[in-house]
């Protein structure tokens, strides 16, 4: 995990209740992706998915049949995951409630074949480095090509990409979540409306790329342990 040494950002202002260890986490994906903002946004977005807890797992039905239908409908189109039947049985997880097939495809947009979790197991997310670089690369996506009108937007399009459409937005879903975003930015003690470390609207144009992100934030993944049979 990143510790204060390691960020330039402020570590006190505008952080509510956030987990001390976790604020230079959140510091780096602001400062590596150039998002300014991102992390108290993160720290809201982490609250709400996992409650800060880094091996949180959904498993219920829902969400299966939503990592389900995200592998099979996805995987004919992206590079193979070397553990995509185990990610679409997993659900979604980590810090920041990532959804396993989406999560292990993060950067193939940019990095094709050579993204960096493609042959990881899903459980992986519950690094907390592996996870913030999956929510730093939606996180950029959304930015970069959806219209996002507000911080509350983010957090719509962290669940249903669909209800940042026109008719989404007119749909009861679109309102529950920009609700309960602003009611748990409250909860954490984030001021949303604190210009100073959150801009009034996030901006992703100065991304550096998808595979600096990941240099910088997850550094090398971990090496499998080989199994020796006697």
């Amino acid at each position: 995990m990143p510790v204060p040494a390691d960020v330039k950002g402020d570590l006190t202002r505008n952080w509510g209740t956030t987990p001390e260890d976790l604020k230079p986490l959140l510091l780096t994906i602001e400062e590596v992706t150039g998002i300014v903002g991102a992390a108290r946004i993160l720290a809201i977005v982490g609250f709400q998915e996992s409650g800060f807890n880094p091996t949180a797992q959904n498993t219920d039905e829902t969400e299966r049949n939503a990592s389900w239908r995200g592998y099979y409908n996805n995987k004919d189109r992206n590079p193979p995951l070397i553990f995509g039947e185990a990610a679409a049985n997993w659900g979604s997880g980590g810090l920041f409630g990532g959804l396993a097939p989406y999560a292990l495809w993060s950067a193939v947009q940019e990095m094709k074949d050579q993204a960096p979790l493609l042959g990881s197991d899903p459980r992986i997310l519950f690094l907390p480095r592996v996870a913030a670089f999956a929510a730093a690369i939606y996180l950029y996506r959304l930015l970069k090509h959806y219209e996002i009108k507000d911080h509350a937007d983010i957090k719509v399009g962290w669940g249903s990409i669909s209800l940042l459409s026109e008719n989404g937005r007119k749909d009861s879903d679109y309102a529950r979540i920009r609700q309960k975003f602003l009611e748990d930015a409250k909860k954490l003690g984030i001021d949303l409306a604190d210009t100073q470390t959150i801009p009034t609207k996030l901006s992703a144009s100065d991304w550096p790329g998808a595979k600096a992100v990941f240099d910088k934030l997850v550094i090398t993944l971990p090496t499998p342990k080989k199994v020796v049979v006697t």
